[in-house]
């Protein structure tokens, strides 16, 4: 029979790995240009940090609020954008400067150490383990990596995938079955997108007709050829 501690811990599991599905939905429809992702980005703030300091400990309210921040500010920066169609954004390019790489270096300080929460003005952080280290500032960068994204800054992008590779890794480190689970999560997304794009593909018999008419169209442009070449003979 499963014990309270069991349930909880599984409970906290299923709400992570449903906030980081909510991420990857986020990433595509911002990848778009979609101002629904940022409504999908808070959302998964909210399934994730929010829900799991609601139910089992008020501290992470010091870590899940602020982070709740930066999906508000990108749908707030965003909406700078000027609108094309209903939720589309036509986003400028911003490069990437020495001001801001240092500025995210410092968010990304400073959303660790919320994460810490009360255990950073004591001696335990200290004895945390290079993974758990890693994990947090990966964490912290799948979700500050928003911000540049927000800003039109390209980079942003990869220090996205850079968050997850690393989150990925440490999890293979930790727990090899739980990090094959996200391997299987990733290929089925993949095998979803796949489906989805190819829903315009051609059927085979609407190849055959096209081909087929190609060929009728040679033909005909073959035997205009031939009787155009006749009369050019017979005015002779």
């Amino acid at each position: 029979m499963a014990t309270a501690d069991s349930n909880s811990s599984y409970v906290q599991i299923l709400l992570s790995a449903a906030s980081m599905l909510l991420v990857f939905v986020s990433a595509i429809l911002l990848a778009h240009r979609n101002d629904l992702g940022w409504w999908t980005l808070i959302l998964a703030v909210f399934v994730g940090p929010l829900i799991s300091a609601l139910q089992f400990d008020l501290l992470g309210l010091i870590y899940g609020i602020p982070l709740l921040l930066l999906p508000i500010f990108g749908l707030w920066r965003f909406s700078q954008y000027k609108l094309h169609g209903k939720f589309t954004r036509e986003v400028t390019r911003t490069g990437i400067t020495m001001w801001s790489a240092v500025g995210m270096l410092v968010g990304l300080i400073l959303l660790v150490a919320l994460r810490f929460g009360p255990f950073l003005f004591n001696s335990t952080f200290l004895s945390a383990t290079p993974e758990i280290w890693v994990m947090y500032f990966a964490d912290a960068a799948i979700f500050a990596s928003f911000v540049m994204i927000a800003r039109g800054v390209r980079e942003g992008w990869l220090l996205l995938a850079l968050a997850a590779i690393a989150d990925l890794v440490i999890y293979f480190m930790i727990s090899p079955m739980l990090g094959m689970i996200g391997l299987y999560v990733f290929i089925a997304l993949a095998a979803v997108y796949g489906f989805y794009l190819w829903r315009n593909l051609s059927g085979a018999s609407e190849v055959a007709h096209e081909e087929l008419s190609e060929e009728e169209l040679a033909l005909q442009k073959a035997k205009q050829a031939t009787l155009d070449k006749l009369n050019a003979d017979s005015e002779k």
